[in-house]
């Protein structure tokens, strides 16, 4: 496959390797409130882990980290104001974490009933499983079996570092009708699938009401509509799109009010590429 196809989804699929499960090693729970903290370790407990270590805040779950690995890591999604303590933050920390060990570990989420659009923004994230409360004992030890017997790669993207939100391995032969795939098949060509990710993407960042994402999802889909062609140098200015997508993810997160420069820059940059 040639390089603008590994590009079309934005994923790079070279560096695509198995999660790895230490079924020996320690989880760590994450978890602002005492009592939830004691009913979650028993369920640790009852799910086989005798030893479980305990954070009760974001930086403290950093801490151990770095100092000792963990089989996984179930934490929280805290709804407290503080910045500090927002676990899709926490969550995207260590997915983004270059070099670090306790990058791929497993990560269980519990949380209160949610739309279906947190659960989502959870495993966009890098969430690996989404456990709602009150959590039954065969649930909790159903979803540590997963971790451990069914393993999903580990994806590294501009816009996602996680495990593979795809549960079902494709299959070996046969289409899979996923964009990338369908190429590899034959079934599509490059520009097609890539318009198709494009329009995607508009639909994805209308959905999440930022209208400076907005801006980034149409700049994509008229750079696309302008081309004739999808080689890696028309790849490069859709992976520009998704990394700026991150970048203002970030930004949001740490308060940074400068986002729509970003954006101004980006679109800037697709002109002068348009009119080439």
């Amino acid at each position: 496959m040639n390089a603008a196809a590994h590009d079309i989804l934005g994923v790079d699929m070279t560096l695509r390797d198995p999660a790895p499960y230490q079924p020996s090693g320690r989880p760590l729970l994450l978890q602002s409130n005492q009592f939830l903290r004691s009913i979650l370790v028993s369920l640790l407990r009852e799910a086989g882990s005798p030893d479980v270590m305990v954070a009760r805040c974001a930086e403290s779950a950093v801490t151990a980290l770095e100092q000792q690995m963990p089989s996984m890591i179930v934490a929280d999604w805290n709804d407290q104001d503080e910045l500090t303590e927002d676990r899709l933050r926490l969550i995207r920390r260590i997915r983004e974490s270059e070099g670090a060990q306790y990058r791929r570990t497993p990560i269980i989420m519990v949380s209160r009933p949610r739309p279906r659009r947190d659960i989502e923004l959870a495993r966009d994230a890098g969430v690996t499983e989404f456990i709602v409360t009150p959590i039954a004992p065969i649930t909790l030890q159903d979803r540590i079996r997963a971790l451990r017997e069914k393993p999903r790669d580990f994806v590294q993207s501009p816009r996602f570092n996680g495990p593979d939100r795809r549960r079902r391995k494709q299959q070996a032969s046969g289409p899979s009708y996923k964009r990338t795939a369908d190429v590899d098949a034959g079934l599509t060509t490059p520009m097609a699938a890539a318009r198709a990710a494009a329009v995607a993407l508009v639909n994805e960042t209308q959905l999440s009401g930022d209208p400076l994402a907005v801006r980034v999802g149409r700049s994509l889909q008229r750079f696309i509509a302008h081309i004739d062609d999808y080689t890696s140098v028309e790849a490069e200015v859709a992976n520009m799109h998704r990394a700026t997508l991150a970048q203002l993810t970030r930004m949001a997160e740490d308060g940074n009010p400068l986002r729509e420069p970003v954006v101004t820059g980006l679109e800037q940059v697709v002109d002068k590429r348009m009119r080439r």
